[in-house]
C-alpha cells in the first residue's frame, strides 16, 4: 500500500505542472481565429500546441485546435509540429513515470 501511494505522490509531483504550464500558454498566445488565414508559421505554432488546444476544445467547442482556413504549408507545418508535439509529450511522460517508479521503487522495506 505504501508503494502505490508513494507512486501516486510521485506522479502527483512530477506531471501535472507541464500541462497546466501548456494550457495557460495555449489560452495566451495561441488561440485560432475561424476566420484568419494561417500559413505555414501559424502551422508551426498551432501544431506544437496541438494538445493544450484539444483539451481546450473538448470544454470549449469554440476553441479551434487547427485552423480551418489555411494555406497547404500550414497542414504540412501542423502535421509536422503535431506529431513532434506528440512524441514530445510522450516521451516526457514516459520518463516522468520512470522517475516515479525509480522513487517508489528505492523504498526497501
Amino acid at each position: 500500500m505504501n508503494k502505490i501511494i508513494g507512486f501516486l505522490v510521485m506522479v502527483f509531483m512530477f506531471l501535472p505542472w507541464r500541462p497546466i504550464v501548456a494550457i495557460v500558454a495555449a489560452v495566451l498566445f495561441v488561440n485560432i481565429n475561424g476566420t484568419e488565414l494561417y500559413g505555414w508559421q501559424a502551422g508551426l505554432a498551432h501544431g506544437l500546441f496541438f494538445l493544450p488546444n484539444l483539451v481546450r476544445h473538448l470544454f470549449d467547442g469554440d476553441v479551434l485546435f487547427k485552423a480551418t482556413n489555411c494555406t497547404t504549408g500550414y497542414h504540412v507545418a501542423w502535421w509536422i509540429a503535431t506529431v513532434g508535439s506528440c512524441i514530445g509529450w510522450l516521451v516526457d511522460a514516459t520518463f516522468s513515470f520512470m522517475k516515479a517508479s525509480v522513487f517508489v521503487g528505492s523504498d526497501k522495506e
